[in-house]
């Protein structure tokens, strides 16, 4: 290890800082340009877009650091507001008391800030009762809980079917074996994918009949990042079997899309069940939450996952009674302070612009795949999944505020060998640029969407692997030079193993705190210990 350290700070410059100031501000900033097309150049914004997220990067103190890494994880988990520490310290330091049971004044004002997320999260995703919402330690919780109130209720028979699919995290898969497994009821059948990446409709409508009892899929893929259309999906569904319940895991789209239920529910296509992770969007560790639509908790009677205080109505010497949803599912002494800094998690949330939100977010990812195009002269492995020997190149890229992201194909060709396209931000560098600009990396595989003109949505999420190094010595490297991305199978197991086909890879993951800088720097680095990493294999 000592002799790969020696040789990589021999190849690779050191990291750039990056310098943030303390105050945030949310302006206004109109909605003209709004549509970015980028064919075969490098990717621009107007600069207005890109200042306005670099205020809001200025709210978080992690980025004050001097020695601040340059972090692309934010699909493992995001950095908290100033607004979210100050709420978890606000708590500890004035109002620090049990909720629910105290009638003293500090207790009564804890529980008033509990309870009041509920009306928060109520408002942000426009569903009909503050009831629906149940409030977590996070997604897996939340899965877990579901999983097992639905297998008590609902699943009845050896033929009773759970619609999964490969692009599960093992917190949607894992629950649902083990409970068929230990009650002997119930099979799992794993809905077909396009080789894009996306649920292949048309089969799923196919093997949906009378034992479908349950559908649950992520919305957003936590490795490929693609954003299933789930509109489409649910509306399909429950038109074939309207007692299907639909379960949504939107650990990773609830941070990057803004739910309507209403609106979703004016269109029969509103999930029965969708479960957040708090600290996935700038909440806190050990927060979440689960919607669970109100005509559900009534037609089942459901029981609490655990036993104990806060649940009950009366107990007796050999039975007890239980409180209606939420509270049924909310046993014992809960995360009081991470459930009320969830909420200003939420309040900070609903201050960005969506429309902005979304469109920085894909030109930064955009930007990467530019840079990474322009250094390594390599072939991209595009999705759908294919042996063409073609690169990602000359597309035309279309950012559509209504209607999401599309990428349509204009042409594709090999990328051309230019020592021009070295670009001018790589030039005032004191790097060393002309050496990374002439790799050619072949083994390092990046997987893209390539979407055909399908309209297809994607967040930030961009996948590496190589077959001659390993991704963990990828992730080693580029954290010496303090840069934060995760390697490993990213709890999706199957996904590596039945599409991808590979044992694991590297994922960058970006988030509206990140900046062009940092794209530019990560891109580099890439470069360079690829590079490295590849000769040394050889």
């Amino acid at each position: 290890m000592h002799v790969f350290t020696c040789i990589f700070f021999l190849l690779i410059n050191s990291a750039s800082s990056y310098l943030t100031n303390k105050n945030i501000f949310f302006h206004n900033i109109s909605k003209r340009n709004l549509k970015l097309k980028v064919k075969c150049e490098k990717p621009e914004i107007d600069g207005n877009i890109i200042n306005y997220f670099k205020n809001i990067r200025k709210e978080f103190p992690f980025f004050n650091r001097k020695d601040c890494p340059v972090y692309f994880d934010s699909a493992a988990t995001s950095h908290k507001p100033n607004s979210v520490i100050k709420k978890i310290e606000e708590f500890y330091i004035n109002e620090n008391s049990n909720i629910h049971r105290g009638i003293y004044k500090i207790s009564l004002e804890a529980t008033n800030n509990y309870e009041n997320v509920r009306d928060i999260i109520k408002s942000y995703i426009n569903c009909e009762s503050r009831e629906e919402i149940v409030f977590t330690n996070g997604a897996t919780y939340g899965l877990n809980l579901v999983c097992k109130l639905i297998m008590d209720k609902i699943i009845k028979k050896k033929d009773d079917e759970i619609h999964l699919t490969y692009l599960e995290h093992h917190s949607n898969i894992i629950p649902w074996q083990e409970e068929i497994i230990r009650r002997k009821k119930g099979k799992i059948k794993y809905i077909p994918l396009k080789k894009n990446g996306y649920i292949n409709i048309k089969k799923l409508e196919k093997s949906i009949n009378s034992n479908t009892k349950v559908l649950s899929i992520s919305h957003v893929s936590n490795v490929l990042g693609n954003v299933q259309k789930i509109n489409l999906i649910i509306k399909k569904v429950k038109k074939i079997n309207s007692n299907i319940i639909i379960v949504i895991d939107a650990a990773q789209s609830f941070p990057h899309i803004k739910y309507d239920i209403q609106k979703m529910k004016l269109n029969n296509s509103d999930p029965d069940i969708l479960i957040a992770s708090g600290h996935k969007f700038c909440g806190p560790l050990g927060s979440g939450f689960i919607y669970m639509k109100k005509s559900l908790t009534s037609s089942f009677k459901f029981k609490p996952l655990l036993f104990g205080s806060n649940i009950i109505t009366n107990v007796s010497k050999y039975k007890s009674k239980f409180v209606s949803p939420p509270y049924l599912f909310e046993t014992g002494t809960q995360n009081i302070s991470g459930i009320i800094s969830m909420g200003a998690a939420i309040k900070f949330l609903e201050k960005i612009d969506w429309n902005f939100f979304y469109l920085y977010e894909m030109y930064l990812y955009d930007l990467l795949i530019y840079y990474l195009q322009k250094f390594l002269k390599h072939k991209f492995i595009q999705l759908p999944l294919t042996n063409s020997s073609k690169t990602y190149h000359n597309t035309e890229y279309n950012y559509d505020i209504e209607n999401g992201y599309n990428i349509i194909e204009n042409d594709i060709g090999e990328v051309r060998n230019d020592p021009n396209l070295i670009t001018n931000d790589l030039k005032n560098k004191k790097n060393d640029t002309n050496n990374i600009n002439n790799n050619s990396i072949d083994d390092l595989k990046i997987y893209v969407h390539n979407t055909k003109k399908l309209g297809l949505k994607k967040i930030g999420i961009l996948p590496l692997w190589s077959n001659k190094f390993s991704s963990f010595d990828l992730v080693t490297f580029l954290d010496f030079k303090n840069i934060c991305i995760r390697s490993g199978n990213h709890c999706t197991t199957l996904l590596h193993n039945h599409f991808l086909k590979i044992p694991d890879s590297s994922r960058i993951s970006i988030y509206f705190y990140n900046t062009p800088e940092e794209i530019l720097y990560l891109a580099e680095q890439i470069t360079s210990i690829s590079v490295m990493l590849n000769e040394i294999r050889k």
